[in-house]
């Protein structure tokens, strides 16, 4: 098959650099762009306003504080009650990626920051191999996941669109940008360098890993800006202590549905917990196996929404604002690749169980159904399993690369 033809079956990816995905948009869709990019700035703009007056930023001052504590030689990863509430889950490092935003006044931070993952993200969409009318499809349906994110002040925007830089630059053969990438996402949150796997699929591994290698000491080592060696080592024991420890349980992973509906509270693992963890993992292993085999670029996009998603759902540290991951990585695919009538039913039910039903835009029963059985990932696990056997069916297909 040739590089570029559509099936009726498919619509299948080609290289950046056969100019596909190049031609300039029509005027309507440019204005459609600036139309959701608009939306985006003006809900960022409101969120930052309510945050002001109700004082809600919690993590944003947890980032902020972060840098604090760094530089006086003050544990990281204790609680501070009278500063903010939760405890500071991040990497060692990310206080000093977090310097720019932290030297500045509160209001002007706290605005340059929410801006600036909002942002991040239309930017991400835009560097994805689709036309400007799926771009623009995929930027309005993951608005809503990304303005939840931003009102909690949180860093996932900013994380899934480094997440999804690292596959672009991976597709464009810019393995320095791709580990440069995946690096920033360990250094923030540690889970999300898992779209580094995706090396395994492309030439040049052996570069990938050495800069890789490069950007992993130096972020390693920039705490010590501040700090003494001793007490490097002392932050990265705390941080791997708090981040396994039962401490960081959220209700936001499928663990928690699975026990919502079993009418269990959701507090330590069970033995139902752990078989689902090993479906999950043998799930990922076979996933792999088969984007191995298939050599194509769809599969390679299909496994790295895979990854976006699997990261989230099976993740104990999960919460609501996180799914701005999973469903990023989960539209993406499905307005890129999918089948019309699969990509119309997945949607719907992602973006009205996933996104909708846990806010205050459906009616009240519908909510209170949603939040009492935790469904938001249940959406996310159905995509996950069509992808899943996307990759089977496609492994054994003709290669188009």
């Amino acid at each position: 098959m040739r590089t570029g033809v559509v099936t009726n079956q498919w619509r299948l990816p080609v290289p950046a650099s056969a100019g596909v995905f190049k031609t300039l948009p029509t005027v309507r869709e440019k204005r459609f762009s600036i139309l959701i990019a608009s939306i985006f700035l003006l809900g960022t703009l409101i969120l930052y306003c309510q945050a002001l007056v109700t004082e809600r930023f919690n993590n944003f001052i947890i980032f902020r504080t972060s840098w604090t504590h760094l530089v006086e030689h003050l544990p990281l990863y204790d609680l501070y009650p009278t500063a903010y509430f939760d405890y500071y889950l991040y990497h060692p490092s990310f206080p000093v990626l977090f310097l720019p935003f932290a030297l500045l006044p509160v209001q002007v931070g706290l605005l340059l920051w929410m801006l600036f993952n909002s942002g991040l993200v239309l930017y991400a969409v835009h560097q994805l191999p689709a036309t400007p009318k799926q771009k623009n499809i995929i930027g309005a349906l993951v608005m809503l996941e990304v303005l939840n994110a931003v009102q909690s002040s949180q860093v996932n925007p900013a994380m899934v669109a480094l997440m999804l830089l690292t596959v672009v630059n991976f597709e464009r053969r810019n393995v320095r940008l791709a580990a440069l990438f995946t690096c920033l996402c360990f250094f923030i949150k540690g889970y999300g360098a898992i779209v580094g796997i995706l090396f395994l699929f492309y030439d040049q591994k052996q570069e990938y890993l050495k800069y890789c290698l490069i950007y992993g000491l130096i972020g390693t080592l920039l705490p010590l800006m501040v700090i003494t060696p001793t007490e490097l080592l002392q932050t990265y024991h705390d941080w791997f202590q708090l981040i396994s420890s039962p401490e960081i349980k959220e209700d936001g992973s499928l663990f928690a549905t699975i026990d919502a509906f079993r009418h269990l509270p959701y507090t330590a693992s069970t033995v139902v917990d752990k078989i689902v963890m090993g479906i999950a993992f043998a799930g990922l292993i076979l996933a792999l196996f088969n984007t191995a085999r298939a050599k194509d670029s769809r599969s390679r996009w299909l496994m790295a929404a895979y990854l976006l998603i699997w990261a989230v759902i099976f993740n104990q540290a999960t919460e609501p604002p996180t799914y701005v991951i999973a469903v990023t990585g989960a539209v993406a695919i499905l307005v890129m690749f999918s089948h019309k009538c699969v990509t119309i039913l997945l949607l719907t039910i992602l973006i009205f169980v996933t996104s909708l039903c846990p806010t205050d835009l459906v009616p009240k029963f519908i909510n209170l159904i949603a939040v009492e059985y935790h469904l938001k990932s249940l959406p996310c696990l159905f995509v996950l399993l069509y992808i899943q056997s996307s990759l089977f069916f496609q492994s054994g297909k003709v290669k188009i690369d």
